[in-house]
């Protein structure tokens, strides 16, 4: 009689699993798939095609802008003085609107949208001249943008910029969210008014900025100078970075200054977004732009 082995049990159990194809992968967890990934290779994806405006104010102000419109469409549950004040915006400008029930409604554009939505053709980028021109009659203060990935943090910039009342926003064209669905809706109604341009190359548009009399300044968190430090009484163009990557070395070489925002809690950083907000207020201090 064959001695007992504790061994030969997990022998046999093997060797019978060899037999029918067992592996140890089959008990490893596949990692799951990054929504957020899935999300941004969609929006690259469905870049040029027309955007969906969503929500009463984006669409009022997209019509009181004169931003072209395909079709304006209104749930039936709307009624009262945003219908007809809709209705009579898109009537001026030639577009026509379509009014959908409640259930196909949200069907099509999704529950939060305040029952109102408008389709209107990809975003229309600005030329740099066009933004230089445009700030002599302005404040003189633009704002660039080096690889900032979110589509949602481009939109919130561009919020902060136009509520501010400064003159643009420059993107490079490659390793940088556009102008989608989702940066126009978290602008929450500024890109119908507020002009993008967007660059080939962000630094050679920087160079062409400072031949046009702008200082440029970047924002650094590791800058020895801190955000109040210099003067901004002329030109100003306001570089920051992006999520990952920051400023770049190229474009610190081409800005005239770097400065950070001193902080005194442990958080290390500070959203891109937040961070423009807080420069674009300095700066416009320094320039009375609040005393007028």
């Amino acid at each position: 009689m064959e001695k007992y082995n504790k061994n030969n049990k997990y022998k046999d159990f093997k060797k019978q699993n060899n037999k029918r194809g067992f592996d140890k992968k089959d008990f490893v967890r596949k990692p799951e798939k990054d929504s957020r990934s899935f999300e941004k290779k969609s929006e690259e994806r469905n870049e040029s095609d027309n955007l969906f405006l969503k929500g009463r104010h984006e669409v009022v102000q997209a019509l009181e802008s004169g931003q072209s419109l395909n079709s304006v469409f209104i749930s039936a549950a709307v009624r009262g003085g945003i219908a007809a004040q809709i209705k009579e915006l898109a009537s001026k400008a030639s577009v026509p609107v379509k009014e959908l029930s409640p259930d196909i409604f949200e069907k099509k554009f999704g529950e939060k949208t305040q029952g109102v939505a408008a389709e209107a053709a990809a975003f229309e980028y600005s030329e740099l001249e066009e933004l230089i021109e445009r700030a002599e009659e302005g404040h003189q203060v633009l704002v660039a943008l080096n690889q900032v990935e979110d589509a949602r943090n481009l939109g919130a910039i561009v919020r902060t910029v136009e509520a501010m009342g400064c003159d643009g926003v420059i993107i490079p064209k490659h390793r940088s969210a556009g102008m989608t669905e989702w940066a126009v809706r978290t602008a929450q109604g500024a890109a119908a008014w507020l002009p993008v341009a967007r660059v080939n190359n962000l630094c050679e548009a920087l160079e062409d900025l400072k031949k046009a009399g702008y200082w440029i300044t970047g924002l650094d968190g590791s800058a020895n100078k801190q955000l109040k430090d210099v003067k901004y009484d002329s030109k100003v163009v306001l570089v920051a970075g992006g999520e990952d990557v920051g400023l770049g070395e190229r474009v610190k070489k081409t800005c005239d200054d770097i400065v950070k925002i001193p902080m005194a809690g442990r958080t290390p950083s500070l959203n891109v977004s937040v961070s423009v907000g807080m420069a674009i207020y300095e700066i416009l201090s320094q320039k009375n732009f609040f005393g007028k």
